[in-house]
């Protein structure tokens, strides 16, 4: 991951400090101004790089979900209060049946999460494709837990980005959320 440093600038001469921010500033910008599309590794997606979200290396996830199914890519804010796993799943789901899953996952998810407070699904179109949007709220030790699952068929198989947090804290950090989501390019 790139950072983004301040540069220095000499303090004699016509530079204010007012012109030195707004050139640093201008350049901490350049970043996300130019990104391109990256392919995701072992993934038929790719995504625009967001400097605000940190991206976990094979190592990372390893000890992140040390055991059972590992996600193929996790994303984090940059406070790390954020996650957002994407899974490749060896399941069939063919892009017609991507709408069907509107009815019949919300089931699914009752049964497999205690406590569900609050359960919305609407089907969303990102970047030509369409995605089943599944957020619900249920309790947590520490507060209301927020989970969004977003199902999507690539190559013939599902696509599943689950983005989880503590209410409070994707409230801070859904702008940042948003731009990867909204950036999200089935190959």
């Amino acid at each position: 991951m790139k950072s983004t440093r301040t540069p220095s600038f000499p303090r004699s001469g016509s530079w204010s400090r007012a012109k030195a921010f707004g050139l640093a500033l201008t350049l901490a910008a350049l970043p996300v101004a130019l990104a391109v599309p990256t392919k995701l590794a072992n993934l038929p997606i790719s995504v625009e790089p967001n400097n605000r979200l940190l991206i976990l290396s094979d190592a990372g996830i390893q000890k992140a979900f040390p055991s059972g199914n590992r996600p193929d890519a996790v994303f984090l804010s940059n406070d790390s209060k954020v996650s957002m796993t994407f899974e490749w799943r060896d399941t069939k789901l063919a892009t017609a049946d991507v709408n069907t899953m509107l009815a019949q996952f919300p089931a699914v998810i009752r049964s497999q999460v205690p406590g569900v407070r609050s359960l919305k699904q609407q089907l969303l179109s990102v970047n030509g494709n369409s995605w089943a949007d599944f957020v619900f709220v249920a309790a947590g030790k520490a507060g209301d837990v927020r989970r969004e699952m977003m199902i999507t068929s690539a190559q013939g198989r599902m696509l599943v980005l689950t983005i989880s947090s503590n209410l409070a804290d994707y409230g801070k950090n859904e702008v940042d959320v948003k731009a990867l989501t909204s950036s999200i390019r089935v190959n």
